[in-house]
């Protein structure tokens, strides 16, 4: 039988400063200042309180974040979840009752962000003008 790597799992009693990085999956119960690294999965649970910058490839958090928050792949805000600080994700799923305050960067998954917001915003002004301008030319006939 094929034994599964067991993450990191910080009890609802535990107190923890400092950075905690797991390759494996990682599941917060208690309360954390610093950076939390997984290679994974990361879970913050509704007893949670965690104080710092979190980044894994899926987050998952039902408890109270401050720190900005770095889902490679999903990040899902669950109703009694709470956000205070910027996220970055390609997936988001914030349910009815979630609290985010912050900013929210979603890269392109075609182009893998390398497409800034000015870049959208001059995009988007190109094609206002040429409508304003498609439209002044059919007045003008």
């Amino acid at each position: 039988m094929k034994q599964e790597k067991i993450g990191t799992v910080v009890g609802s009693t535990v107190h923890l400063t400092g950075a905690l990085k797991d390759s494996s999956e990682i599941n917060i119960f208690g309360s954390i200042e610093g950076e939390i690294s997984s290679e994974t999965k990361v879970v913050i649970e509704d007893t949670a309180m965690v104080k710092g910058p979190i980044t894994a490839p899926v987050i998952i958090i039902s408890g109270f974040i401050k720190g900005s928050v770095i889902a490679q792949e999903k990040l899902e805000l669950n109703s009694s979840g709470k956000i205070h600080g910027n996220i970055e994700t390609s997936d988001l799923l914030i349910h009815s009752g979630a609290t985010f305050i912050g900013k929210c960067t979603m890269p392109n998954k075609e182009d893998k962000g390398t497409e800034t917001g000015e870049e959208i915003e001059n995009e988007q002004e190109g094609k206002d003008s040429e409508l304003i301008e498609g439209g002044e030319k059919e007045e003008d006939e």
